[in-house]
């Protein structure tokens, strides 16, 4: 009989490592010895995975077991209790295949009762989630390949044991009102002005970076953000329908194109070049600011805001 790499780590005892921690030690785990960092892969010119997630692999390939925790920038409503197990319930929304738990009054986690009739290589036997000190969400899944999901007790012992070693580290997520910095390569740095309430997530790219400040508000708020592109391929079109405001940011003169995509709902975009010439001798470094907020005054509250960025000076590249 094949003993797999699943079974060796759910038997010994000494293989479990204290202290992995999760979303720039926001929350810390418990687990084997043998697990690593990840990301998940994506098209190859797209952003990667921002620093909003964290993707824990144990095992290869069939024997794989994969802890994903992400940011929900959203925070808890006062009825957490309520919220949590409406949260999870949601799982079985086509069949009832979990059973929800409450570990403390932080942490809700839901496991799957059964196998599933087919295995699909990532399947999910575990979903936590975790009211954060700062009152804000976090999700934590477990996800099983296909050799562990035909002993489905085993799964469902490993996903509450990973979920019962979870406790809060030292890590935070700034929400104050500041000015971040934003390096672009060591070519281009961005004082950004960052109101009270705004968390960052950074998506990095291979020749690009995306920045997105999202308000932390309940989950039924309007979606409130804005969203710094630098890079030589901004996805961005002049809109025929839109309000035209003139503005500036960064020491340009923008226009930003406003609009609104669905009721409630209300965009703006600018996009201008910093650097580079409109040849192929030297690439463009442009600048695509986007703005999303509840009202029309929100937004022009944020384009207010945002006229505040400012170039800063490069800082000295190394010597080699």
């Amino acid at each position: 009989m094949k003993t797999t790499l699943f079974t060796l780590i759910l038997t010994a005892v000494a293989a479990l490592a204290a202290d992995m921690p999760v979303l720039n030690d926001r929350l810390i785990l418990d687990l084997p010895k043998e697990a690593q960092y990840g990301q998940r892969t994506t098209a190859l010119m797209a952003a990667a995975p921002g620093d909003d997630e964290t993707l824990i692999w144990i095992g290869e390939e069939g024997d794989r077991i994969a802890v994903y925790a992400k940011e929900l920038d959203v925070l808890a409503d006062a009825d957490f209790d309520k919220q949590a197990r409406e949260f999870l319930d949601a799982y079985n929304e086509k069949a009832p295949l979990y059973e929800i738990k409450a570990l403390n009054a932080d942490v809700y986690y839901a496991l799957r009762k059964k196998a599933p009739a087919r295995a699909t290589g990532a399947d999910l036997f575990g979903v936590a989630l975790v009211r954060h000190r700062d009152g804000s969400l976090i999700r934590m899944q477990i996800l099983f390949a296909t050799n562990h999901v035909s002993k489905p007790e085993e799964c469902r012992t490993w996903a509450e044991n990973a979920f019962r070693s979870m406790r809060f580290g030292t890590g935070s997520r700034n929400s104050a009102e500041r000015t971040d910095d934003i390096n672009f390569f060591n070519e281009l740095v961005l004082e950004v002005p960052v109101p009270q309430g705004y968390v960052r997530t950074t998506n990095p790219g291979v020749d690009f970076t995306y920045t997105t400040y999202t308000k932390l508000t309940t989950w039924d708020a309007p979606t409130d953000y804005f969203g710094i592109y630098l890079g030589d391929h901004p996805n961005f079109e002049e809109r025929k329908d839109a309000q035209i405001i003139k503005s500036t940011a960064a020491g340009k003169k923008v226009t930003w194109f406003c609009f609104s995509p669905r009721p409630g709902v209300y965009a703006a975009e600018c996009c201008v070049r910093m650097s580079g010439l409109l040849n192929f001798s030297e690439p463009s470094l442009y600048m695509h600011l986007i703005v999303v907020a509840p009202s029309p005054e929100e937004r022009a509250a944020q384009i207010k805001q945002l006229e505040q960025l400012k170039k800063k000076d490069v800082p000295a590249k190394s010597k080699k």
